[in-house]
């Protein structure tokens, strides 16, 4: 894999795990709002809110690409003569 290429992928995985915890945010403060009216988030047949989907799939995305291009950028190992 060409560096520039391994690059990008390690920025790519970055920028998913910063939407994950942005997400993740968003989707604290908007239990929070439910909460004040009584309504538990995901409880009583009410629907999660897709901030919390959002944050679980870039979490998830986001460590398997940083995992994946820092396993491709590693160097092979040189071979005993």
């Amino acid at each position: 894999m060409s560096e520039l290429k391994s690059d990008l992928t390690t920025a790519a995985g970055a920028a998913m795990l910063v939407g994950s915890a942005v997400c993740g945010e968003l989707a604290w403060l908007a239990a929070r709002g439910v909460a004040e009216l009584g309504v538990i988030c995901g409880s009583a047949g009410q629907p999660h809110c897709p901030y919390l989907i959002a944050a679980a799939a870039l979490l998830a995305g986001g460590s398997l690409t940083l995992i994946r291009s820092r396993r491709r950028a590693k160097a092979a190992p040189a071979r005993a003569r």
